[in-house]
């Protein structure tokens, strides 16, 4: 009411409805300002009232909802509890059946054991006299390989010496030949280096003419380039200033089209996150759908399943055993009970209590598959409220979603605006550092050039200077050193002469001992062709024995084997009948819980409706009490 403007009487006709402050004038006309006062005071007052009321339903209604879903969640528990003991029943169930399997099949792979394990003893009996003899054939054949490779050895050892010594003799050979090669090559060589000096000696003496005008034409080029250098340096100092300044203007350029783009992309991912989730969540709600109406037919499907189960037919148990305690009185009123009549009524009396048993089973086997269809009803009811809360929760978020892509949409436009703007303004600062920078690295080229030319033409000068005193230096050297050669030549040729005689004294010995490595390797081939024949003697032999002895030890493993399973088999038949004891017992407790636990989800779950309707009492009084503030504090 403090930020309400104040109360105005319009004229015009009679309405007659009351719509926030009471409008007098539609009732009376022109009305005085103190009454229009009094009654917005008092419908201000009939609204805090409301809003009171209102603000104490609104508590009931928190309450009722944590009581609804408490209840709902001890209900959840109990289901959760009772699949779970549905499902301990079957697994007991199918694990004492196959049990009772296990037992029937252990005892008759026992019995086929033992009776394949007594041919496997006679198979090995047989195998063991086989071998013997092949195993002292053997034991013969290698010990005469043992001879040949001894007498093998001391040839290869009477070999091996030789060859040392025609490797010897060979190298000595190599080296006097060596010798004799590098004399004469040295004679040679000292005769055309004799030449070559020579020739070497002209070549220096036109080099220094050469030198001394390279010296004059550097010193004139670097007195230039002293002169030029000042000027190109100062020129490079400005252009360097102007790329400094270009540069600045790309990075806040480039700084400007960062943020633009930064701002696009995100927005750009935002949309495209939202679009691409809008299809998928739509699919996602279609297949929920499909889901709770493929569980709806599966729940009427158990329904109608529970329904044929409980409408089958069993027999009486009750009138069967009447008719078997009739039979048994009969049989025990005779008086001579082993007469035709004795024996006849002993067949029925079997065959009625067969009949019992019979009918027995069938009443125990419907109450299981009851049972057992029950929980699975009870199941698939979970499944189907689940399906229920993953559809509204996928409707909400495709909604949240939709809401959210306008905006995104409207702000994308703006930031891409901004995003050719900031790329325009970069391209022109880009512009202008290219033309600042070509130009100072124009001026850092001459700059350079010059000075790279003052230093090549500094550094060239001693080089210069130094080549000419060492041309001169080099023409005198090679004037002594041609006179030095001319000297050593004759001492070179007496070498020459010496190397070739000691070349003809080794080449004797090497074809001697060729000779006798000749021999030698003939006595290794017929040893070794000896040993082979020895070896495949033996591999022939082995041959024979290892698929007999391969074929002992896969006995013997055999037998092992079938031993072990034996034993182990025996150990498990006793094992499965203790686990039976034990899963008979863990059945019959789990079956006594079954119905408790189905009791109190029925209880819950009256709870659960009597909270629910007061929950949409209180909601109802809400929406009056809604109704009324937003008029005002009047009744419609």
């Amino acid at each position: 009411m403090l930020l309400a403007g104040p109360a105005e009487a319009a004229t015009g006709a009679t309405g007659g409805i009351c719509n926030g402050v009471t409008n007098q004038l539609a009732h009376r006309g022109s009305v005085q300002p103190n009454l229009v006062k009094a009654a917005a005071r008092q419908n201000a007052e009939q609204i805090a009232t409301l809003q009171a009321e209102r603000a104490g339903l609104v508590r009931t209604q928190e309450a009722l909802t944590a009581q609804i879903t408490a209840a709902e969640e001890e209900i959840a528990r109990l289901d959760a509890e009772h699949a779970t003991l549905v499902g301990e029943i079957d697994t007991v169930t199918m694990s004492l059946t196959k049990l009772e399997a296990d037992r029937a099949t252990l005892t008759s792979a026992i019995t086929a054991a033992e009776t394949e394990l007594s041919a496997l003893e006679v198979q090995k009996a047989a195998l063991v006299d086989e071998i013997a003899p092949l195993e002292s054939r053997l034991s013969a054949a290698q010990g005469q390989l043992v001879d040949l490779r001894a007498e093998k050895r001391e040839v290869v050892t009477s070999l091996e010496a030789k060859e040392v010594d025609l490797a010897a003799a060979r190298s000595r050979l190599s080296s006097a030949t060596a010798t004799a090669t590098a004399a004469q090559l040295a004679v040679d060589a000292q005769v055309a280096a004799i030449d070559t000096a020579t020739e070497e000696l002209d070549v220096l003496v036109a080099g220094g003419r050469e030198t001394q005008a390279l010296v004059d034409a550097a010193e004139e080029r670097l007195a230039d380039a002293r002169a030029a250098l000042p000027g190109l340096e100062d020129a490079a100092r400005s252009a360097d200033a102007d790329v400094a300044a270009a540069t600045a203007a790309v990075t806040e350029a480039e700084e400007g089209v960062r943020l633009a783009q930064q701002e696009v992309a995100t927005l750009t991912q935002q949309i495209t996150t939202i679009e691409a989730a809008l299809p998928a969540l739509e699919t996602e709600i279609a297949a929920l759908e499909a889901d709770i109406s493929t569980k709806n037919a599966e729940i009427e499907a158990k329904e109608a399943e529970i329904a044929a189960a409980t409408a089958t037919p069993v027999a009486d148990v009750a009138a069967l055993e009447a008719q078997l305690d009739a039979l048994e009185a009969e049989r025990k009123a005779l008086a001579n009970k082993s007469g035709p009549r004795a024996k006849e009524l002993q067949d029925l009396i079997v065959a009625k209590r067969a009949e019992i048993m019979a009918a027995q089973q069938q009443i125990d086997n419907k109450t299981a598959l009851i049972t057992a269809l029950n929980g699975d009803l009870t199941k698939l009811q979970g499944q189907l409220a689940t399906l229920n809360s993953q559809l509204s929760a996928k409707q909400q978020e495709s909604s949240n979603l939709q809401q959210q892509l306008p905006g995104l949409q409207t702000s994308l436009a703006g930031a891409n605006a901004q995003l050719v703007s900031a790329t325009e303004t970069l391209a022109d600062a880009r512009t202008e550092q290219k033309a600042a920078e070509s130009t100072l690295a124009e001026a850092e080229a001459a700059v350079a050039a010059a000075k790279v030319e003052i230093a090549s033409l500094e550094a060239s000068l001693p080089d210069l200077t130094s080549d000419r005193d060492a041309a001169e230096a080099a023409i005198a050297a090679k004037k002594s050193e041609l006179a030095i050669m001319e000297d050593s030549l004759s001492g070179l040729r007496a070498t020459l002469s010496d190397a070739t005689a000691a070349v003809v004294t080794e080449a004797a010995e090497v074809s001697r001992l060729e000779g006798e490595v000749a021999t030698l390797s003939a006595s290794l081939d017929k040893l070794n062709s000896s040993i082979t024949a020895a070896e495949n003697t033996i591999l022939s032999l082995q041959n024979q024995l290892t698929p007999l002895q391969s074929s002992l030890n896969t006995l013997n493993k055999q037998i092992s084997d079938k031993e072990a399973a034996l034993a182990s088999a025996k150990a498990e038949l006793s094992s499965i009948d203790a686990q039976i004891v034990v899963q008979s017992s863990a059945l019959r407790t789990l079956e006594s819980a079954k119905k408790v636990n189905r009791d109190a989800v029925a209880a819950q779950k009256a709870v659960v409706t009597g909270l629910q309707t007061q929950y949409a009492a209180v909601l109802d009084k809400i929406t009056t009490i809604d109704g009324t503030i937003a008029l005002g504090g009047c009744l419609v």
